[in-house]
């Protein structure tokens, strides 16, 4: 039997320095590392003589969190070259050794690992990053002991990297799940870099993670909870964290969003038909799928996001600019009019605000996590695959249907509150499925709660071939006319 196991969203980055609440996700003693560890060494214990495929389902890693420098975390919004990906994967690595000597142990029982790129881990799809990642992993699966030849190589190949999706022998296709979402897509996930230059092109969720949810360091922006309260909640923070410190919340609002709304202006990107099939044939190269499937595929895919306004809307920069454009006008009259006339100029704002508010509402921020489960039956339908499996939203699900597996990995990030530091998820998300020596596939979405694997999820698939051989070969015809 084979089996894939599926885990994301783990958002590995530079620990934190110090203690307190300030970035307490990113600090040593709420690292998930050892509980990784040890989920890995207990799957592992399970398995036997199986053999295994681990897939990293992206945000493995999170190129967009602050730098640690000279001991001390740095904002910042570098350049997505290699020149600058190189030495962030470096220094992540190097604050992870219980993670990557866990991957090391997968290796050495002769398992494969698949690394998907992610949008806050796109600079996994540049090859100085990827020989980086082999190398370290090569040496822990080594652990000091001198390498040969032979040995290096057979490890090397079983170390895999993914710009788009990984379809399995058993057909079953992971992916990470934001090329489906605009503000994390890239258009050209196989070749996603700025026009002629070969730096990683910048979504408008990488942006306004680097120049303005990173900066809010006593939210974690891993947890809904940390930052869904409600208007009392949010003032309370404020006194809370801001009103007697030097840190204001304001000015790093407007500082961000400036620097955001300016970027989107400059990073638009126009359509290239040949960047589109340089795009579709690359990824038929690395992951072995059918030609006319992926085109159709990649017809799925959402552009990102240029929308100036529709962002606007999203991230609360319209009504800012509305009330305070009134509040600016109130002001003006009354002070023309004089005292007491000009008072009624002062209820401008109140009056304007609700009926903008009324008529441009705010989209509900689960529509783009809607979207992305959406199109799972339809990739389904395209590959005639026995899964779907993404990751990206950070909400882990299951559900078997017509035969057919979709679930989503959730999120191993470091989901402890802000304030106290206590864990907020109690259970871990995975999904593990099996293929038998008949193709069957079995399992589902799993939980590993204190230390035991736990069933949420999981159902037999029934014993039917798919795709009938017929019609698998009116398909293979299909795809030569097409090409």
């Amino acid at each position: 039997m084979h089996h894939t196991v599926v885990i994301s969203d783990i958002h590995l980055c530079e620990v934190e320095p110090g203690a307190g609440a300030w970035m307490r996700y990113r600090q040593r003693p709420c690292l998930p590392d050892a509980e990784i560890g040890r989920m890995l060494d207990a799957l592992c214990q399970k398995l036997g003589a199986d053999r295994m495929t681990l897939i990293l389902n992206g945000d493995i890693f999170d190129f967009d969190a602050p730098r640690v420098i000279g001991g001390v975390s740095e904002f910042h919004d570098l350049p997505r070259t290699a020149e600058h990906a190189v030495p962030a994967m470096a220094a992540i690595l190097d604050d992870h050794p219980l993670f990557v000597s866990a991957l090391g142990r997968i290796l050495r029982r002769g398992h494969d690992i698949v690394f998907i790129s992610g949008n806050h881990d796109a600079a996994l799809t540049l090859p100085e990053v990827r020989s980086l990642v082999t190398a370290r992993l090569v040496d822990a699966v080594l652990d000091g002991n001198p390498p040969s030849i032979r040995a290096r190589a057979n490890i090397v190949a079983r170390i895999h990297f993914r710009a788009w999706f990984h379809l399995t022998p058993d057909q079953i296709l992971v992916e990470h799940g934001h090329l489906y979402d605009p503000y994390c897509a890239f258009r050209y996930p196989m070749l996603p870099y700025v026009d002629g230059a070969r730096e990683i092109a910048p979504t408008i969720g990488s942006i306004g993670t680097r120049v303005l949810v990173a900066r809010l360091g006593y939210f974690n922006p891993h947890v809904d909870r940390s930052f869904n309260m409600t208007k009392l909640g949010y003032a309370r923070h404020w006194v809370r964290y801001y009103l007697f410190t030097r840190r204001s919340i304001v000015w790093m609002w407007i500082f961000g969003m400036t620097c955001l709304m300016s970027r989107i202006v400059r990073a638009r990107q126009r359509a290239c038909r040949q960047r589109a099939r340089s795009n579709i044939i690359e990824c038929v190269r690395e992951t072995g799928a059918r030609l006319f499937a992926t085109a159709r595929h990649a017809r799925l895919l959402q552009p990102p996001a240029d929308d100036v306004y529709g962002i606007a809307r999203d991230l609360w920069f319209d009504r800012v600019l509305v009330f305070m454009s009134t509040l600016v006008l109130s002001v003006f009259f009354c002070v023309k009019q004089g005292l007491p006339w000009g008072l009624p100029w002062l209820l401008l704002p109140l009056a304007v605000f609700p009926l903008y508010n009324r008529f441009a509402p705010k989209p509900r921020l689960t529509e783009s996590w809607e979207r992305v489960t959406e199109v799972m039956h339809r990739i389904a339908h395209v590959h005639r695959v026995r899964a779907v499996i993404f990751g990206h939203t950070h909400h882990p699900f299951g559900k078997w249907n017509d035969g057919v597996f979709y679930g989503n990995s959730g999120s191993w990030s470091a989901a402890v509150s802000t304030e106290h530091g206590e864990l907020l998820v109690n259970e871990r998300p995975l999904i593990w499925l099996t293929t038998d020596d008949a193709g069957n596939v079995t399992g589902g979405l799993y939980a590993w709660t204190r230390g035991v694997f736990e069933e949420r999820v999981t159902q037999p698939r029934p014993a039917t071939a798919m795709p009938h051989a017929a019609e698998a070969a009116n398909n293979v015809q299909f795809e030569r006319q097409a090409v």
